[in-house]
């Protein structure tokens, strides 16, 4: 009888402390991200509606790191890096928590950054001040609190002929 009170009363505290320190969900949750960019009509012969409208163009190969947190810090270390395939897609496994999404080229060095990002192909393009590459690069791109299995449409909006890139303008000619 004494064995099985102390048997009660042992198994009553071992779940009340489990109670107090809840054990964390490790279990893998999948994600998967379609990733899009929306390119615009820049002009020429009068468009159909449709051809006005723009189109959406995969994110194909296209270089991305995941960093563990809510928010970006420069000195948060790389928790995983994937590549969208030829569809524009990634599918990843990660467990509940919260993360961060930035293009990999935003982890260069500054003057790296804006070398690779800052060229101008011609006289019909300026740039922004290293203001705009600095605000650019510490950017996050998707904010994901991953609870359970996920599917995300990741769409991103290109300016005519600069793209994404925020920092670079076209002051050419209009289109005809």
């Amino acid at each position: 009888m004494k064995i099985l009170a102390l048997s009660i009363l042992f198994f009553s505290l071992l779940s009340s402390c489990a109670a107090l320190y809840p054990v964390e969900d490790t279990t893998v949750r999948s994600v998967q991200i379609h990733g899009t960019i929306h390119k615009p009509y820049c002009g020429g012969a009068k468009p159909s509606p449709d051809v006005a409208a723009g189109y959406y163009e995969s994110m194909t190969g296209i270089k991305y790191n995941i960093f563990a947190a809510t928010e970006f810090s420069p000195d948060l270390p790389v928790f995983k890096e994937f590549t969208f395939d030829e569809n524009g897609i990634i599918n990843l496994s990660l467990t509940p928590g919260n993360y961060v999404f930035m293009r990999a080229d935003k982890q260069l060095p500054m003057a790296d950054f804006i070398k690779l990002n800052g060229e101008l192909p011609n006289e019909n393009y300026k740039l922004k001040d290293n203001a705009c590459f600095a605000a650019w690069k510490n950017t996050v791109d998707i904010h994901l609190a991953v609870k359970n299995d996920t599917i995300i449409e990741f769409r991103q909006k290109a300016k005519c002929w600069v793209g994404t890139n925020s920092c670079m303008e076209y002051v050419g000619p209009p289109a005809p």
